[in-house]
């Protein structure tokens, strides 16, 4: 028995009252892992993330559209859908695209059935058993009019699978003699796919700590009648409407740490609406950035909401320059800058000799850091505006240019003549 698309989708979400129905492509565990929540008519999605969609159109006043309809007749050239960003295309990464995709949309029991006709009871075609008691019902056996029969003496032939008739000899034993046969309990369960269309779309990091609102249409247009649709009729879908955010950070009050984790799924925001500052007061606090580097400082109640997303990828461009050299990096993509000045605390992966600097896409600057043997740390104090850092286990020397040659004249050289010589005035 197979079930309906509507229970495989069990996530699927309503957007108001709107004729369009996205649901979350969960059915083969990708993309979407976190929940999702309507806000204000607003589904809530997260910058940075590929959302991906199934998209079915349940169209007002008409035919519905499954989305195992619609995949199909996309997927065999009948039916086009076009994707249409009404609201906050500045704000996507790209053009949000719609594809066919294969996905598990239905299950489907395998029962299989033995027959219950006492022990030692057959039935045989010319010398080859098609009927045995505790066996699983692999033929049926009929009569002269092709009727299902029982008695050995009528049976004239045996109906397998293959043939033509079998569906509904089967059908028949099962509901009209279903003493003669048992479900065996061990049928197993399998899988199905179907083609949908699939949505795929990112609302590009801002790495602020503001909204962007996203709106989409979809508009189905039919290239051959099916489904009741003639050829060049057009279905506009509802519009879809998203709000794009970064999440708080799960803060901890004076005792705080950013992963790499949190970053990736945007729970990123620090102070907003307040709260953190009703936690600290005017006690100093440290946010720690796993083992790359520690903020310490203390929080000003006119502190704005900073966006702390960092991540620790290797700038190439320095990683080149300078091959003897072991480094770390951490960079703050939104420059995060905090009322109050306070201090960070860097690994020493060089130990002593460990030198921090900062980068701003072409030049380093090096910053004066105090090294603590204790923690195996160097301090910077007096920092604001988070950037780019870049951690040394050396003082980087910049190679003196050479002295440049002096230049050459291309004048004709003219030769003095020596002082023994009489100078050609035409004298005697």
């Amino acid at each position: 028995m197979k079930k309906t698309l509507a229970a495989v989708l069990a996530a699927a979400m309503a957007l108001s009252t709107a004729s369009v129905v996205l649901a979350k492509d969960q059915l083969d565990g990708e993309t979407i892992l976190e929940d999702i929540s309507v806000v204000d008519g607003r589904t809530e999605i997260r910058y940075g993330k590929e959302y991906s969609f199934i998209l079915s159109a349940d169209v007002l006043g008409a035919t519905d559209i499954s989305a195992t309809d619609l995949g199909k007749w996309v997927k065999n050239g009948d039916a086009t859908v076009t994707v249409t960003v009404t609201e906050g295309m500045a704000k996507m990464a790209s053009k949000p695209t719609a594809t066919v995709k294969n996905v598990v949309t239905a299950e489907e029991v395998e029962n299989t059935y033995k027959w219950n006709l006492g022990a030692g009871f057959e039935i045989k075609v010319g010398n080859k058993v098609v009927v045995e008691h505790n066996k699983e019902i692999k033929a049926i056996p009929v009569n002269a009019d092709g009727g299902f029969t029982l008695d050995p003496a009528e049976v004239e032939e045996a109906v397998y699978p293959t043939d033509s008739r079998w569906d509904d000899l089967f059908d028949y034993v099962l509901t009209n003699h279903a003493a003669y046969v048992t479900r065996d309990t061990s049928s197993t369960s399998t899988s199905a796919k179907a083609p949908v269309v699939q949505v795929k779309f990112k609302v590009a990091d801002d790495w602020g700590t503001g909204t962007a609102n996203i709106g989409m249409k979809f508009r189905i247009t039919f290239k051959k009648a099916v489904g009741g649709y003639s050829k060049g009729d057009t279905v506009m879908a509802d519009e879809v409407l998203f709000k794009a955010t970064y999440y708080k950070m799960n803060d901890k009050g004076t005792e705080m740490e950013l992963t790499k984790q949190e970053c990736s799924d945007r729970y990123v925001l620090m102070n907003k609406d307040g709260e953190l500052y009703d936690k600290i007061g005017t006690d100093e606090f440290t946010l720690y950035f796993e083992n790359s580097a520690a903020f310490t400082g203390k929080m000003s109640p006119t502190q704005k909401a900073l966006n702390m997303y960092y991540t620790t990828d290797e700038v190439s461009d320095v990683v080149n320059a300078y091959p003897d050299v072991d480094f770390e990096f951490i960079d703050f993509k939104g420059k995060p800058t905090f009322v109050n000045s306070g201090s960070m605390a860097f690994s020493a992966i060089g130990g002593k000799n460990t030198q921090v600097y900062t980068w701003d896409g072409e030049a380093l600057t090096p910053l004066t850091g105090k090294y603590d043997s204790t923690y195996d740390t160097v301090t910077v104090k007096g920092i604001k505006k988070l950037g780019t850092y870049v951690i040394a286990s050396e003082i980087l020397e910049e190679d003196e240019p050479d002295e440049p040659a002096e230049p050459v004249s291309s004048a004709p050289v003219v030769e003095e003549p020596e002082e023994d010589e009489n100078p050609k005035t035409g004298a005697c």
